[in-house]
């Protein structure tokens, strides 16, 4: 059996998973780095990538099986070759959509298959009309349907940041990464996590101890500052609450603010029917007349700079907001409030106007409590865009996070996957 992992990005992540899986079933792996390949023309991938195929096939011994993979292939089970291709000559899966997957591919040692491989390139080469995916290439190899199993084995399973995160929870052999806006950092950070949790022998989405202990629904460290931040976060997605919950933790504790945390829905708040953040301005109303400034942060938040304060985003402001990544004025999950009259009023007026929504049931449900606060804060007299901070600044979308960025956002992510990001980068954050 020959494992070849042809990589044309940088994914040490993706070739430390393809190597285990080698050494673990005892089969010839060979590595190569294409990452300096340049050209922005696919087929210059294409036909290296189908060239090296035969190569090896050529190689092979008669009826031998090659797995060929990318950087965008991860080994999740360690399911031996020969089970998968038990009666087959070549094991192609779709994962999403009508396309097939080009990440994970398997192929027997036949001359049929080695022809079929030569005619492809035949179409493939420089000054061929190449076809829009990939995929078009391996018309001659008829695809497997998505979530194609072998007895109880999913064959591929598909990963991205806004997927479900079935990868974790499927019994799958491989998975396939999408390519998209989170893609890299993702990529990397789920490699890390299931490289880890292969190494230890612990399931996937397992998290190393962060040091929270309270289980209370309601806690507060530090009462009576000046500066409070709030957090709210749900049994479902506390995966993630309480990554955020220790690194809020750790920030108040350093630069001596309060911190209230809601494990869950307050008692007095819960109707049962509606999501946690619809219950912003009442908590924030409620801890406003005991500080001076109190700032909402939502649960998929890190604060990255540790060293960085809030006071400075104070001076000579009411409010501090941040630009939204969209078409919103501002973004609604990190916000802090001075403590006066009107901001007390207009957080009234935000719990008056979301108690008479009827669909609360989830964070986007009748426009999200972000449509409200903007509603209820432009309508102002003295409300100024232009004091609205950068999302550069503050509340910086994960996708654009860099090593000096002070709050990051992660936005548009899964639940689980984003647990799996926020602890990567919280590794990771020392280090850069």
């Amino acid at each position: 059996m020959i494992v070849i992992s042809l990589l044309f990005d940088r994914a040490p992540g993706a070739l430390a998973n393809h190597r285990h899986y080698a050494r673990a079933q005892g089969y010839r792996h060979v590595e190569i780095d294409m990452s300096d390949l340049s050209g922005s023309n696919p087929g210059v991938r294409w036909v290296y990538k189908y060239e090296t195929l035969l190569h090896y096939l050529h190689e092979a011994a008669p009826h031998e099986i090659v797995l060929l993979l990318n950087e965008n292939a991860a080994i999740l089970q360690p399911v031996e070759l020969p089970l998968l291709m038990a009666g087959r000559d070549w094991l192609v899966v779709r994962t999403e959509s009508e396309h097939a997957q080009t990440d994970v591919l398997l192929f027997r040692n036949t001359e049929s298959v080695r022809q079929q491989i030569a005619d492809l390139l035949g179409t493939c080469r420089y000054g061929c009309a190449l076809p829009e995916h990939e995929a078009g290439l391996l018309q001659a190899f008829d695809a497997s349907p998505a979530h194609f199993r072998i007895g109880d084995v999913c064959v591929v399973a598909p990963v991205a940041a806004n997927l479900e995160s079935v990868w974790a929870t499927w019994n799958a052999f491989a998975a396939s990464f999408r390519d998209e806006k989170h893609h890299r950092r993702f990529r990397a950070a789920a490699f890390e996590h299931i490289n880890e949790c292969t190494a230890r022998g612990l399931p996937y989405l397992s998290f190393p101890d962060n040091g929270v202990r309270e289980t209370a629904t309601h806690s507060v460290s530090q009462p009576g500052r000046a500066i409070a931040l709030v957090m709210l976060y749900t049994p479902n997605i506390a995966r993630y609450g309480r990554i955020a919950e220790a690194n809020f933790r750790r920030y108040c504790e350093r630069h001596g603010y309060t911190l209230y945390v809601h494990r869950d829905i307050p008692p007095q708040l819960n109707d049962g029917k509606s999501s946690g953040n619809w219950f912003k301005a009442a908590l924030l109303r409620e801890y406003l007349p005991h500080h001076q400034w109190v700032f909402w942060l939502d649960a998929d938040v890190l604060i990255n700079d540790m060293n960085r304060r809030l006071e400075p985003l104070t001076h000579e402001r009411n409010t501090v907001l941040a630009r939204d990544v969209g078409t919103w004025s501002f973004n609604s999950g990190i916000m802090g409030f001075q403590r006066n009259q009107e901001n007390y009023d207009a957080l009234a007026h935000i719990m008056n106007e979301c108690a008479q929504v009827d669909d609360k049931s989830h964070v986007y449900a009748s426009q999200g409590d972000q449509h409200f606060f903007i509603r209820a804060f432009e309508a102002q007299s003295g409300f100024d865009t232009a004091q609205i901070h950068s999302f550069i600044d503050l509340n910086t979308p994960c996708v654009y996070r860099r090593p000096d960025s002070f709050m990051v956002h992660y936005i548009g992510m899964w639940q689980d996957n984003r647990a799996v990001l926020m602890d990567y980068d919280l590794k990771h954050t020392a280090m850069e």
